[in-house]
């Protein structure tokens, strides 16, 4: 097996490979960035060149991890808060998010504190922190208005069409972030 995971240099002859062999084994294909993925393991696979590979063998058998790309991709930090226009008619949401951003210009309350209570999104728990995300993750205008700011700057943004009404904190500047593609197979 190892013979045929060494001849893949493309994640489409890695795709083809997996839906060829899907009976002998599993398998998929992982993204991971160098600022998400700290793990020991993470860490040494980003050591490797593209090609490279690392072979853990247990007593079930052995999992093959194979390098297939690395690149550096410009990445960009926001913390969100998203407002459910379902249940929250847009003057409402309008009032809302003119209350919240004076608090946070006021220093009333922080930004993280108030996506918990206020926010429709899935990160509200985590008080809003996207982490780190690809560029093309949102709308080209999302990411336009995004990279004008400042870092710690708090503004409305609005998307008409998907309606989608949010304010966002800009948390960090964008970055090249190295991104490796992994072929993950586990033989037993």
């Amino acid at each position: 097996m190892e013979i045929y995971v060494d001849n893949i240099t493309t994640i489409d002859e890695a795709k083809a490979f997996l839906k060829t062999h899907k009976t002998n084994f599993k398998g998929k294909i992982i993204t991971s960035n160098k600022e998400k993925h700290k793990t020991r393991l993470a860490s040494e696979l980003f050591e490797k060149a593209k090609g490279g590979k690392k072979v853990i063998k247990t007593e079930k058998g052995k999992t093959i991890y194979k390098i297939i790309d690395k690149k550096q991709i410009i990445h960009y930090k926001v913390s969100i808060m998203l407002f459910d226009n379902e249940k929250t008619s847009i003057s409402e949401i309008n009032s809302l998010r003119s209350f919240i951003l004076k608090s946070i210009k006021n220093k009333e309350h922080k930004f993280e504190n108030l996506a918990r209570v206020y926010s429709a999104h899935p990160t509200a728990k985590t008080g809003g922190d996207l982490g780190w995300l690809k560029k093309g993750t949102f709308s080209n205008r999302f990411e336009r208005v995004v990279s004008d700011k400042r870092v710690g700057q708090v503004f409305s943004f609005d998307e008409y069409r998907q309606k989608k009404y949010y304010i966002i904190m800009k948390t960090q500047d964008s970055k090249q972030i190295e991104e490796i593609t992994i072929l993950k197979i586990e033989q037993k």
